[in-house]
């Protein structure tokens, strides 16, 4: 059964049935070293997540600013059945898919009750050959450093012609799938890295290659992607026993979204925010705690939430409304500090 992802060709050598021998792609012999200026070095472990099936890990994936959705690989985790994201400060919250685009084998997540708000922005502008680039293979690995090397054109899902995707150098390991490709010049995203496919016949394509940015931003900003429940929320979690008046946890609120459900209940954010205790009567400990209890819940739908201000717990009733869409060629910095939206 042919798999969706994206596969290495020569498309006109395949159409008059000719064997691409020569389609082979192989590391340049002595593949160029490229320093990682300190700010790319200090900032893409911080906009970089894991993602899990359960305890298990599947892939990298890399947060975008405004929205704190992740763009990771389709393939790793479209069978996964208890999907999450372990946020860079270790942090997991469940995870749901909310866009793809099965050709090109990319995936768009968020976390069902948090986010992380620090991210990249897309490029909006193409990459060029030999432009310095890096990226993050794995949890806790150094940033790796390279340069868009060349194009090149695969088959992807349903036969669909794929042109334009970046070939990088050095070639990634396989540990690298999912992870964001980040432009040291423009300090933006330009490429998602996608897996090989060891299964196909076509000489070539069990090397792993970047989607470009115009595919990242099309996913991005499409339809379905925006049209997911929001809380307006942004929320830290404070660990159980960590203080003697939230002894199970609890998730304080550290800004409100202005317009969102949360500031339309009157909730208030900051260092001394409100802090959510329980949802829907069910105690809530963690992001995954929200998480759980909000799957599955639609835009229009209600969730009462248990919160703490002061010395007093009350009741509040939200009404989920949409996530706003991500702003075009937005350059507002994000704070790199706490998870949760």
């Amino acid at each position: 059964m042919a798999r969706s992802l994206p596969l290495l060709a020569l498309c006109a050598a395949l159409s008059l049935g000719a064997t691409p021998a020569l389609a082979q792609v192989a590391p340049s012999p002595e593949p160029r070293e490229v320093a990682t200026p300190p700010n790319a070095r200090a900032r893409l472990p911080r906009v970089t997540v894991n993602v899990l099936d359960g305890r298990d890990s599947l892939a990298r994936g890399v947060v975008l600013q405004d929205t704190g959705r992740i763009l990771t690989a389709l393939v790793p985790v479209r069978e996964a059945r208890d999907l999450r994201v372990v946020y860079p400060d270790g942090r997991i919250d469940r995870a749901r898919v909310v866009a793809t685009d099965p050709a090109w084998g990319v995936a768009l997540l968020e976390g069902n009750a948090g986010r992380w708000v620090e991210g990249l922005r897309i490029s909006d502008r193409d990459g060029r050959a030999r432009d310095e680039v890096s990226w993050v293979p794995i949890a806790g690995s150094r940033v790796s450093s390279g340069v868009l090397r060349r194009r090149r054109s695969f088959v992807g899902g349903s036969a669909t012609l794929l042109r334009d995707a970046w070939e990088l150098d050095p070639i990634p390991a396989n540990s690298a799938v999912g992870s964001g490709v980040f432009h040291h010049a423009t300090a933006t995203l330009v490429g998602l890295i996608v897996p090989p496919d060891r299964e196909s016949e076509i000489t070539g394509a069990d090397v792993a290659f970047a989607v470009p940015a115009t595919v990242l931003r099309a996913l991005a900003n499409s339809a379905a992607a925006a049209s997911r429940p929001w809380l307006g929320l942004v929320m830290v979690e404070i660990p159980p026993g960590a203080s003697v008046r939230f002894a199970t946890g609890g998730l304080r609120i550290s800004s409100v979204a202005a317009n969102g459900p949360g500031a339309a209940a009157g909730l208030r954010g900051g260092p001394n925010g409100d802090v959510i205790v329980a949802a829907d009567n069910r105690t809530v400990r963690s992001l995954a705690d929200l998480g759980d209890i909000l799957e599955g819940r639609q835009i229009g739908q209600e969730v009462t939430l248990r919160v703490t201000r002061g010395g007093a717990t009350f009741d509040e009733t939200l009404t989920l409304a949409a996530r706003p869409a991500p702003r075009e060629g937005s350059n507002e910095q994000a704070t790199p500090r706490a998870p949760g939206e």
